[in-house]
């Protein structure tokens, strides 16, 4: 399949916000919508997230939903969608989505969390290059109406590398973020790929399973306990989802649930479940995913990385001009 790339964000580019997954609060989207404006983009709310329509856990029925991503797509004014925020409910689109609208009309297109299950099958379909990165709620962090916005550096962060028509280079923690820490030594090159570990699992089974050989495959994960990462990790050695790997980036994983039993570390979990693996270089600690801190990983093109002094590298424009 050939990769398709979308064209590099322009100033005063016009930016639709959709809600695949779950609905807004109003004051996060509010604050996000925004600052895009503040910083000279136009936005166009598709019509769920325009009315804050609910439907269970999601933001509307599932053609709803599916309708609001496809009429963004579809639109020759709209240059970028980014979604609202992740939450429950992108597997419900799938059959809903018209993948010929999406390859003939590339554009970019971001979210994280529950958006996995997009990235995914957006690629694997139709060649576009997507991004791994910050919902546009986000931007006022966990309490929109009382603090100050916590999640302005990651859109920053964003607008600034989605403006770039060039390899990324090297994809750093921030200062503040966390230590890398090698799992398996060695070095290695392939496609980055990846998401969400819960969504990517989910994939399994499915007519989208998620393709991994020749991949550098990063995820990461929230609300999941130890527990839960080592059966994820061991339902992706089952189902040979590490057979062919080139290499694993591990991110952030965040909020644990408390337990009162005792249990494996995180890092004893990982070791056990992928430093066994010795002709596959891994290496955990990136912060891309549900932590405060989110890096953008753009999915589907050649990257490299050094698992022993732990770098991640974007090596091809996943942007054209």
């Amino acid at each position: 399949m050939n990769v398709i790339k979308p064209a590099k964000l322009t100033k005063g580019a016009t930016i639709g916000i959709v809600s695949p997954s779950s609905f807004s609060e109003p004051f996060g989207l509010g604050q996000g919508v925004n600052y895009l404006r503040e910083r000279g983009y136009k936005v166009v709310l598709g019509e769920c997230t325009k009315n804050l329509t609910r439907s269970g856990f999601m933001a509307g029925e599932d053609e709803a939903r599916a309708r609001e991503l496809m009429d963004m797509f579809a639109n020759k004014d709209v240059d970028a969608i980014f979604a609202s925020r992740g939450g429950y409910g992108a597997m419900r689109v799938l059959p809903h989505l018209d993948f010929g609208v999406i390859k003939d009309n590339p554009k970019i297109f971001m979210g994280y969390s529950d958006i996995t299950t997009l990235h995914v099958t957006i690629h694997q379909r139709t060649g576009l290059v997507t991004f791994h990165g910050p919902s546009i709620e986000g931007y006022a962090g966990d309490n929109p109406e009382k603090d100050p916005p916590t999640g302005k550096p990651n859109i920053d962060r964003a607008l600034d590398l989605l403006h770039r028509a060039e390899p990324w280079g090297k994809i750093e923690n921030p200062p503040t973020g966390m230590l890398l820490r090698t799992l398996v030594p060695g070095s290695a090159k392939g496609t980055l790929f990846g998401g969400n570990l819960s969504m990517i699992t989910h994939t399994l089974g499915t007519d989208d399973p998620i393709q991994t050989e020749g991949r550098i495959l990063f995820f990461e994960d929230v609300y999941v306990s130890e527990y839960d990462i080592e059966r994820l990790l061991t339902h992706m050695h089952l189902a040979h989802k590490f057979d062919g790997v080139a290499g694993i980036v591990i991110g952030q994983f965040s909020t644990f649930p408390k337990r009162d039993e005792s249990q494996p570390t995180l890092e004893e979990v990982l070791r056990d479940r992928l430093g066994g693996m010795q002709d596959i270089p891994s290496f955990t600690g990136l912060c891309c995913g549900h932590g405060a801190m989110k890096l953008v990983m753009p999915e589907g093109v050649k990257a490299s990385m050094d698992a022993s002094s732990p770098t991640l590298s974007v090596d091809e424009s996943p942007l054209a001009d």
